[in-house]
């Protein structure tokens, strides 16, 4: 193969370099995996991966916090967003009132959530505490906007809602998304998923002005961190981390009562030179560089993962292997169904390290 260099996007995006690797290619691999490792066949691809891995290779991902769980489990991950936020899309826009007349949303304050409906984005308790809000501000409407829907827990909360001033979204257009962004007072996530490592909602609100608020987790903590942004800590509990309810209100009234807030085009012009696309990509400069580029060093730290026991066995196994033996062991190893069994118990650790102020930074 004679390519120099390739991308790999999503979860996969470490297997197939690795396979590559294995299939002779000696060019330098960059791979956006998106999302947190979260299951025993993550943890099994990254050391595969590893023993294929590239000095030139590239791990982008979303957040200090995700980039330290990679790193502990051996993955050299750097933080970084290249695609970011497409500002042709999500930026100040001078007349979104159409959308609301199109969803029929009323005059008043509008608290708007955008993302997905699904039980880790934690919708229960944002509802629970937009209820409370809108005791506080009765002209408050909260706005529930989405494209990827679980229909049973969209019931669910249809019927816990019936008696709230909730507007239900579903697959608005991304211009329609972008007015909605513009037309709310505050954007509210209540959101501790160990999926994405990059708060991508929050900072398309942020790119179009809207101030946001965010549980003091993963990458909400570097995306808020600018004029506009509210972190609000999380509690832990023996479901894992989950934010804070009373403070989580208390942000809402502090933002929605606010006399001297960050104005809409200080919010969003810091946004969109955080985010904005026509930045972020230059990440990916490399790929079509034909001068060489060095790759920035990533520390792997000296703690890692209170693994398994049972997957340490397990991968302790593959290292021991050959490199010409290690592709047929990912693929036909028959242990991975019965390790998968402890897959629960590895996402409890991960959100705990997400949550982890010694994770917040490198």
């Amino acid at each position: 193969m004679q390519k120099e260099s390739v991308l790999a996007e999503g979860p996969g995006g470490m297997l197939w370099a690795a396979l590559l690797r294995a299939e002779g290619f000696r060019g330098a691999v960059t791979v956006l995996p998106y999302l947190n490792p979260r299951q025993w066949r993550d943890v099994a691809m990254l050391s595969f991966y590893r023993r294929f891995a590239g000095e030139r290779d590239r791990v982008f991902v979303g957040s200090t916090p995700s980039a330290n769980v990679y790193r502990r489990l051996g993955v050299a991950a750097q933080v970084g967003e290249p695609f970011g936020v497409d500002q042709g899309v999500f930026r100040k826009k001078p007349n979104p009132h159409a959308t609301a007349h199109a969803f029929r949303i009323p005059d008043g304050r509008k608290l708007l959530y955008a993302g997905r409906i699904q039980p880790d984005k934690d919708l229960y308790s944002l509802l629970r505490v937009a209820f409370r809000a809108q005791i506080l501000f009765p002209d408050l409407r909260a706005i529930i906007a989405s494209d990827a829907v679980d229909e049973d827990y969209l019931n669910l909360l249809r019927d816990m809602t019936s008696t709230l001033a909730v507007h239900w979204i579903l697959n608005p257009t991304r211009d329609q998304l972008a007015d909605l962004y513009n037309l709310a007072d505050v954007f509210v996530t209540a959101a501790t998923s160990c999926f994405e490592t990059f708060g991508r909602a929050p900072a398309e609100a942020l790119a179009c002005g809207t101030r946001t608020i965010a549980p003091r987790y993963d990458g909400f903590v570097e995306v808020l961190a600018q004029p506009g942004g509210t972190l609000v800590d999380v509690v832990v509990g023996e479901d894992g981390p989950r934010v804070d309810e009373e403070r989580l209100l208390r942000s809402i009234y502090d933002v929605l009562s606010s006399t001297r807030p960050p104005s809409s085009d200080e919010i969003s012009a810091a946004a969109l030179r955080r985010f904005g696309r026509s930045h972020t990509i230059r990440l990916l400069a490399h790929l079509t560089s034909t001068a060489p580029s060095e790759v920035q060093p990533a520390a792997l730290p000296a703690r890692s993962f209170a693994l398994p026991p049972a997957w340490l066995d397990a991968l302790s196994e593959m290292d021991r292997l050959p490199q010409s033996e290690v592709t047929s062991w990912m693929w036909t190893h028959e242990a991975h169904a019965r390790l998968c069994d402890h897959d629960a118990e590895f996402v409890k650790s991960v959100r705990l390290n997400l949550c982890d102020p010694a994770n917040f930074s490198n």
